[in-house]
């Protein structure tokens, strides 16, 4: 079987993580592509609903796929479209379009799990001019003025475009400088964690298919950093997460329909929350556990692709007889 990546980055195949996953894919004794879905066409025409790549030469050329494993960058509603003509030809693919795009804004997320009864930080998310002015906006999530805040751009990853604002006058001009750039943002609270002094840190866990297949701890090297991910130079370690964490972790991938995901949970004072959910999570954790996540993600894809393709191949068999 042709087993297909749907990535856009620049790297193409020599992205890690495309390469890790066509390793197992052919490992598993099958064929992956990596599709870059922002040179493809989506069409409807006589020919029927056909995908379309292009060479160097902008030739356009069929794409043909028997499972597809999405990992959606920036570009969401370009992938999302590719996504969403491959997924109508009843191909497998280990997430659907939409739960893509819910797992991509963050404040869309927040919204679904708070509704679920899944504990988030306490976020609020300006969503057109308004306001000018953030100063009574920011009190929404934080009174005391003297207290930090957290303020992100509503999509990105690897902890890009998240600011820890210290003082309520940084907030304000973070804020102001969001928004006069037209930046979709969240002012979040700074969770504070059940120790004092601790350094920044997190919990990663790797769900595929409603099971924990490797966890670790995330934690920032020096108490100057506030972000704990792994590109933004955190230590990765082991870790066994608790039944709370793990309930947390396979409700959140239930509610927004993700058979792959990286769930991210920060401890607090109210006890563990749910921070994000990454719809196509980085191997690092791979190095960190020694877990081998990408064989787990493709043998996921093969088998469900299988379990597409016998029924067709039986009524085939069946008219030829």
């Amino acid at each position: 079987m042709r087993i297909g990546i749907l990535s856009a980055s620049t790297k193409g195949a020599d992205l890690h993580e495309n390469k890790r996953l066509s390793e197992e894919i052919e490992n598993l004794g099958h064929e992956p592509e990596v599709i870059n879905y922002r040179r493809t066409s989506v069409a409807v025409t006589g020919e029927g609903r056909i995908l379309y790549g292009y060479d160097e030469q902008d030739n356009p050329y069929p794409i043909e796929v028997d499972a597809v494993i999405p990992r959606v960058g920036k570009y969401v509603e370009a992938g999302a479209m590719a996504l969403r003509l491959l997924t109508s030809k009843n191909i497998y693919s280990t997430a659907e379009p939409i739960s893509i795009e819910r797992a991509k804004s963050k404040m869309l997320t927040h919204i679904m799990l708070d509704s679920n009864g899944i504990p988030t930080p306490h976020s609020i998310h300006p969503t057109g001019t308004r306001p000018e002015k953030p100063r009574e906006t920011l009190r929404l999530i934080e009174k005391d003025p003297t207290k930090p805040v957290i303020l992100k751009t509503n999509r990105g990853s690897h902890g890009n475009g998240v600011v820890l604002a210290e003082s309520r006058r940084s907030a304000i001009s973070q804020a102001q400088a969001f928004q006069s750039n037209n930046i979709n943002y969240l002012i979040q609270e700074f969770a504070e964690a059940p120790e004092s002094n601790s350094l920044a840190s997190d919990i990663r866990l790797i769900v595929v298919e409603a099971r924990i297949v490797a966890a670790m701890k995330r934690q920032a090297r020096n108490e100057e950093d506030f972000r704990s991910n792994l590109k933004q130079g955190a230590e990765g370690i082991i870790y066994e997460p608790t039944p709370r964490e793990t309930e947390l972790a396979l409700k959140a991938c239930e509610i927004l329909d993700l058979q792959v995901a990286g769930v991210d949970i920060i401890p607090s004072q109210r006890g563990p929350l749910v921070n994000e959910v990454n719809a196509s999570p980085e191997f690092g954790i791979e190095e960190v556990t020694s877990i081998n996540v990408a064989r787990a993600i493709a043998e996921l894809a093969i088998r469900k692709a299988s379990e597409k393709i016998a029924p067709l191949e039986a009524i085939e068999e069946q008219k030829a007889a």
